[in-house]
């Protein structure tokens, strides 16, 4: 009987193998932007990040993708004020990745299968990562791929025991990607929205993060991040005041990038909980260098 049990696993094993490997793809493409091929049994999706160019999920797969992008302008320029103590280059890029990671990863964080390669004539690395976020046990394979303009991430993931199973499926993604920018500088047309809120996103992981100007009659404006249902602001209370402070400064440090001369009467921190409570925080120039210094 065991023998037959253990056929029968193998039979079924070889089945789903090889609808894996017969499964159709489609192209998906980002204009002026990016195209790469996803399996037709993904759907798209704007659940999983909410600064994502793109997203596809498979629930009952349990497996995730997404391309988020950055403008290599913005990125160097943090760089120079040490906002991310690293280098102005797609190394430099890829350490940043790799260094949120760990910091948000609970247990068994590690990094493997390092690879540099070109993907359709572009500089990329290949690798990766694996460990227990948020009591997940989460299986990634990334790249980070670089353009003339800008720095794009793939990140796809799935739990820890599917890792062989979809492996050869998210190198199939990660290798179709191919940069389709225009000549035409992409500083003109990226959404600035996107590189102020990244690090609040990745730190925080809210629903929701929309930033606005408030015009004030003084010729000095208000600046306004609103966060909404994050698991940690809603989870981590007492500590509120903390959190509206960190992202104050992250929020400030995107501000000053792309506004200069930068000139403000006060920086709002918005935290909108799921149970309805709306926490808010002002923040003036002379809080504001307290936070920053």
């Amino acid at each position: 009987m065991k023998k037959i049990i253990s056929l029968l696993f193998l039979v079924l094993l070889s089945s789903c193998n090889e609808n894996l490997q017969n499964e159709k793809y489609e192209k998906k493409t980002v204009e002026n932007k990016f195209s790469l091929l996803i399996p037709e049994s993904l759907e798209q999706t704007n659940k999983l990040n909410s600064i994502a160019s793109i997203q596809f999920e498979n629930t009952n797969q349990d497996f995730y993708i997404m391309v988020l992008d950055e403008s290599k302008d913005v990125f160097n320029k943090a760089v120079n004020k040490e906002i991310y103590n690293t280098t102005t280059d797609l190394d430099g890029y890829y350490k940043v990745i790799v260094n949120h990671f760990k910091e948000i990863t609970s247990k068994d964080f590690k990094v493997y299968n390092i690879e540099k390669k070109k993907i359709n004539h572009s500089n990329a690395i290949v690798f990766s990562m694996s460990g227990i976020n948020d009591g997940y046990p989460a299986f990634y394979r990334y790249a980070v791929i670089e353009s003339n303009k800008r720095y794009y991430q793939i990140m796809s993931w799935t739990n820890t025991s599917q890792e062989q199973k979809y492996t050869d499926r998210m190198n199939k993604i990660i290798n179709s990607f191919k940069i389709e920018e225009s000549s035409q500088s992409r500083l003109d047309h990226y959404k600035k929205v996107d590189d102020e809120t990244r690090d609040i996103g990745y730190i925080h992981k809210p629903e929701k993060i929309q930033t606005e100007e408030i015009k004030m009659k003084t010729g000095k404006n208000n600046y306004q991040c609103t966060v909404t249902n994050s698991d940690l602001l809603d989870t981590d209370l007492q500590n509120i005041k903390m959190h509206s402070g960190k992202i104050a400064g992250i929020y400030y440090k995107f501000l000053i990038i792309i506004n200069s001369p930068f000139n403000y009467n006060k920086i709002i921190v918005k935290i909108e909980h799921r149970n309805g409570k709306i926490d808010s925080f002002e923040y003036s120039e002379k809080e504001m260098r307290k936070i920053i210094k």
